[in-house]
């Protein structure tokens, strides 16, 4: 019967999720369109006729010489001679931003410009932060496209009016979009529409095999969508909007097509696939992130940027892939945040600095840059030590003396006035999981945006916040003029590591002086507790040999919650990891202690247990 009724539950609640949307942070049930009927799988006539895109870009090349050479180019509406284009801005503000950015994309401050070839009118959309995405509907009369803030806009080129649509939030990014056919919606983030009328962000739950146009494939009704199947998983596809029938292509999210290939990423912002459309085979091109990736219509090439492998140099290649030979070129860059320009001649990049303003030529791949700012070298080796980190830790395949060799280079044991051991912790936990780090304490991938949400550095030390799930705070020391990581969640500055060394000291002392009320008092000593019952035993074995043993303090590591959680901040733990190192002439002990904050915000002692291993991953 139990089993019966939670069944029945569970469908219920499926039922309500399934119609959900959002709707200016309210929760809307709407009812849900079972259109999938109708919407038939079949084999559509391919048609690889690469002309169409080959004029479209021809004809770009024609509207772009008649804006002045200050605006680059975005877009352009051939069908109603609308350019869209920009001018930079200087920003000191913005290039504090990037500075913090170990890898992901870049921001500078832009005048967004509307150009209506037809007089020569140019009018100004506003100041924003260079857009993530963008795109003209179908009519090429409505210009949507996300700033940097990932504040959406839609630009009427006629009515010449711009409306905000949503607003960007801090703790959510909108970085994609594509319309839908009629012009009435638009696809979020592969996972969410927007109703223009309604203004209601819908959930995909409501509407799966939606399909949002992101190329027409030929003159036949037929277009490259992207759409959710039945489980909601991203899906592209070539659609007929006549019959309503699709034709799967590639699960994944769409980038770019020539209409011979297309390209995609199997994760946003990660891994780089090319699909041949006819065969429907995929081969990888890129097994990294993926900043940005274009498919040149004129030529067949694909540009994108990664990460440098060279982590010493500048982080991010810009490459030149070619489908036919699988011949790549590759330059080394401060930035991989660039617009291929229309007329797929040139490629403008948002410089890291706004005084690095880069232009390569897409035909000679020549690199063109105005200057050559760079960080500070403190910043950049920073950087660099946390980008080394990430590899080791989620690429590195091989032996433990092989491993040792590359921990050598990241972390270092430091105990100047209190003890770090990022290198031993590192090492034993290899020795146990035979790996650097568990399957539960990373990500599939390393994540494609990595920033310093704080940097404090002084002197020779610094302790810097990146913000991620399972690694955050990190301490690090300059030694030999190199950085290295010294520990994670250690918090050395902090009160409550004052705090906590104090507490354990004392407790420290009881057992030392065999003072075993005070030593004792966290457990009970009538109790039956097997748990009880064991941690007064160590505390007496401490207390029989504390005549003779030495008893120190070792490294304190702070958390959030339990594993993998590790604290952002010091007030922010709710546990206290203190490692204790007992030393007698036969032998070195070490110990696990366990404190927890109290309900008045204090820490207190919790437990004891024998760990001769790291404690940054026991479990």
């Amino acid at each position: 019967m139990k089993k019966n009724l939670k069944a029945i539950l569970t469908l219920i609640i499926a039922l309500l999720l399934a119609g959900c949307s959002v709707r200016q942070g309210q929760l809307v049930v709407l009812q849900q369109h079972n259109n999938t009927n109708d919407q038939v799988e079949e084999n559509l006539s391919l048609n690889f006729n690469i002309m169409p895109q080959k004029i479209s870009i021809e004809n770009n090349a024609e509207f772009l010489k008649k804006i002045d050479p200050e605006t680059i180019p975005l877009a352009v509406s051939s069908d109603t001679g609308i350019v869209i284009g920009f001018s930079f801005i200087d920003s000191t503000e913005t290039d504090e931003t990037n500075s913090k950015v170990i890898t992901g994309n870049m921001i500078q401050p832009i005048n967004l410009y509307s150009v209506d070839t037809n007089d020569n009118e140019k009018t100004l959309l506003g100041r924003f932060l260079s857009p993530k995405d963008f795109q003209f509907d179908e009519t090429g009369k409505l210009f949507a496209f996300i700033d940097g803030s990932s504040n959406i806009y839609i630009y009427d080129t006629q009515t010449k009016q711009l409306q905000r649509i949503i607003e960007g939030k801090n703790y959510f990014a909108y970085d994609s979009l594509s319309w839908s056919r009629d012009s009435k919606k638009l696809l979020i983030n592969q996972r969410m529409t927007f109703d223009i009328s309604s203004k209601q962000l819908i959930s995909f739950a409501v509407d799966p095999y939606n399909p949002f146009v992101e190329q027409i494939y030929n003159n036949q009704e037929i277009y490259i969508v992207q759409m959710k199947n039945n489980e909601y998983n991203d899906m592209i596809a070539l659609y007929n909007f006549d019959s309503k029938s699709f034709k799967s292509l590639a699960n994944g999210v769409f980038l770019d097509s020539d209409n011979i290939n297309l390209i995609y990423t199997k994760e946003n912002h990660n891994n780089l696939f090319m699909l041949n459309m006819e065969t429907l085979e995929s081969k990888s091109i890129e097994a990294g992130p993926i900043y940005n990736a274009k498919m040149m219509k004129s030529t067949g090439e694909i540009l994108y940027t990664t990460v440098n492998p060279d982590l010493s140099g500048n982080r991010y290649l810009l490459v030149k892939f070619n489908p036919s030979t699988g011949d790549k070129k590759t330059i080394s860059l401060c930035t991989p945040t660039f617009y291929l320009s229309p007329a797929e001649n040139k490629l403008f990049f948002v410089g890291d600095y706004n005084a690095n303003i880069l232009t390569v030529d897409t035909s000679s791949f020549i690199i063109l840059q105005t200057s050559n700012e760079m960080d500070h070298s403190d910043l950049k080796g920073i950087k660099t030590t946390i980008l080394k980190m990430f590899h080791l830790d989620y690429n590195f395949n091989g032996s433990y003396e092989a491993y040792e060799e590359q921990a050598n280079k990241i972390y270092v044991n430091t105990y100047d006035l209190i003890a770090q051991e990022a290198l031993e912790n590192k090492l034993i936990d290899f020795k146990r999981f035979n790996m650097p780090l568990p399957t539960w304490q990373k990500e599939p991938f390393i994540p494609p945006t990595i920033v310093l949400n704080t940097i404090d550095a002084k002197k020779e030390k610094a302790s810097v916040n990146i913000g991620f799930f399972f690694v955050n705070s990190i301490e690090l020391a300059k030694i030999n003029e190199a950085w290295m990581i010294t520990g994670f969640s250690t918090h050395p500055d902090s009160k409550e590591v004052k705090d906590i060394r104090n507490l354990v000291q004392k407790h420290l002392t009881d057992i030392k002086n065999k003072n075993s009320k005070e030593a004792m008092k966290y457990w009970k000593n009538d109790s039956d507790n097997d748990f009880d019952k064991n941690q007064l035993q160590i505390v007496e074995d401490l207390i029989k040999i504390s005549s003779s043993a030495k008893m120190e303090i070792g490294e304190i590591e702070l958390w959030s919650l339990s594993e993998p959680h590790r604290a952002e901040s010091a007030q922010t733990a709710l546990e206290a990891k203190v490692k204790i190192v007992v030393t007698t002439k036969s032998n070195i002990q070490k110990y696990k202690l366990v404190l927890s904050k109290s309900d008045k915000g204090s820490f207190t002692i919790e437990s004891w247990s024998i760990d001769p291993l790291s404690i940054s991953q026991l479990r």
